[in-house]
């Protein structure tokens, strides 16, 4: 998305005022968080003030090497009522593999009126890590896939039917990856003839011996 020309203007004048948000669906429903103290109301989601939030810079590389993840850090706050109990309750929900979108929400230096919200980044909740320092207090980190991993894992675990049914409900893409490699699989092959027999007696062997790749 391409910044308005109000926006660039400020930008140039070093007078913008930009705000860090974020959009999580899980598994009770939609949630907003703004990195400021009153919340906002944007395209239909309430945005709540959360005290510290702060994105990592976005992955990334070129090509293959571009994985676009990035973290999330949200802490405690006992002014807006984010307490550690309060922060724990995100085990309680189904947030893996769910969609978040971080935004930039720029306002009028002298307004504060909302002039354009900006995303920046799009991906899944993968990981949520439990911390606690003496600077920040209980802290959350949030790891998140960036989009462009969606069928692929860096952690080494298979994508199931059900993570890929949390993306996109109906599609069975996934639905042998558990097994591809260890059993034959008849990706839409015709069953029984007498050359499918011949490829699965072929790699039944080479896996025999070690040629798992084949």
């Amino acid at each position: 998305m391409a910044l308005s020309e109000e926006v660039t203007a400020l930008y140039d004048q070093g007078r913008i005022s930009t705000r860090q948000m974020i959009r999580v669906s899980i598994g009770s429903g939609i949630y907003g968080f703004i990195a400021r103290r009153e919340p906002l109301v944007y395209a239909g989601v309430t945005y709540q003030p959360f005290g510290l939030l702060e994105v990592s810079d976005i992955g990334g590389g070129t090509g293959t090497a571009a994985d676009g993840g990035f973290t999330l850090t949200l802490a405690e706050s006992k002014d807006l009522g984010l307490t550690p109990e309060i922060l724990t309750q995100i085990e309680d929900e189904d947030y893996r593999d769910r969609p978040v979108v971080v935004y930039d929400a720029h306002f009028h230096p002298d307004t504060r009126a909302l002039i354009q919200v900006e995303p920046v980044a799009r991906g899944y909740l993968d990981v949520i890590e439990h911390n606690e320092d003496d600077e920040r207090g209980y802290y959350l980190t949030a790891r998140c896939e960036g989009r462009q991993l969606d069928y692929s894992r860096r952690n080494g675990r298979k994508r199931t039917v059900a993570d890929q049914q949390r993306r996109d409900p109906g599609d069975r893409f996934f639905e042998h990856a558990a097994t591809a490699g260890r059993v034959d699989v008849n990706w839409g092959r015709a069953v029984g003839s007498a050359i499918n027999t011949a490829k699965s007696a072929a790699a039944g062997a080479a896996r025999a011996i070690g040629f798992k790749g084949l």
